[in-house]
């Protein structure tokens, strides 16, 4: 056992130090384990109160002496249970504010924004947004967004996208290979190829008065704006293309 193993079932450093400490050095005095430890007596005494309090230490009264001693192994379950009551506590009351959160939220809405997210977490926060819409259009869909976060990860979004009866229609650029793999057994997708002189460098995904524009290089990076003169220019500029391809 070390002090990192203690840190990582949820102590601190300081309360891992005097814990072990007292395991090693037996039922003890604060006193005694300050000298045993090294360390500042406020540190020892500070930290005993937070175990005792935590239920891994407790004491016995000899000579008007306070005398600390370790619980049983079975007291780190015990803790690790009060903190999983805790979390829970948390959780609810996280819950709670959300509403409130969401309601800030709506009351600061602003109808025209824009947004930059970078990088893979930055790309599926927005695809996460997209989940929420009803109904999407996507064009030049690329290559580079099946290489950038991996089958796995294409394959889990589109049983959501299945799951959510979200409809799509897709235009895309005439080198994607994986047109099986995305559009298979869901009647709520449509994908028309667009002519290779056509193809798109960017990729384009237009829903809720939103456009996400996506560019896939080595530090990929999302534009989300919200505008509706913008959004619904990228919608017209889809309907034509959807009209003129195959």
């Amino acid at each position: 056992m070390n002090i990192e193993q203690l840190e990582q079932i949820g102590l601190n450093r300081n309360e891992a130090v005097v814990y072990l400490g007292l395991l090693k050095n037996g039922n003890s005095s604060a006193s005694n384990l300050v000298k045993f430890l090294g360390i500042h007596r406020n540190i020892v005494y500070d930290n005993l109160e937070k175990l005792i309090e935590k239920g891994l230490v407790s004491y016995i009264t000899e000579e008007n002496k306070k005398i600390f001693i370790s619980q049983e192994s079975d007291s780190l379950l015990e803790f690790l249970d009060s903190e999983k009551e805790k979390i829970n506590k948390k959780v609810v009351v996280a819950k709670e504010l959300m509403s409130e959160i969401d309601t800030y939220k709506t009351k600061s809405y602003v109808e025209q924004s824009a947004e930059i997210f970078r990088g893979k977490n930055g790309i599926k926060k927005v695809l996460t947004l997209i989940l929420k819409s009803k109904e999407n259009l996507i064009m030049g869909m690329t290559n580079k967004s099946t290489e950038l976060l991996g089958d796995l990860y294409w394959k889990n979004f589109n049983a959501k996208v299945k799951f959510l009866k979200i409809k799509e229609k897709m235009l895309l650029n005439s080198s994607f290979e994986k047109i099986g793999f995305f559009f298979e057994n869901n009647k709520n997708i449509e994908y028309k190829i667009l002519p290779k002189e056509f193809d798109q460098v960017t990729e384009t995904i237009i829903f809720e008065n939103q456009v996400a524009i996506f560019i896939y290089t080595d530090q990929p990076i999302v534009f989300l704006i919200k505008d509706e003169e913008f959004y619904k220019s990228s919608k017209k500029q889809f309907e034509f293309f959807w009209k003129l391809c195959k």
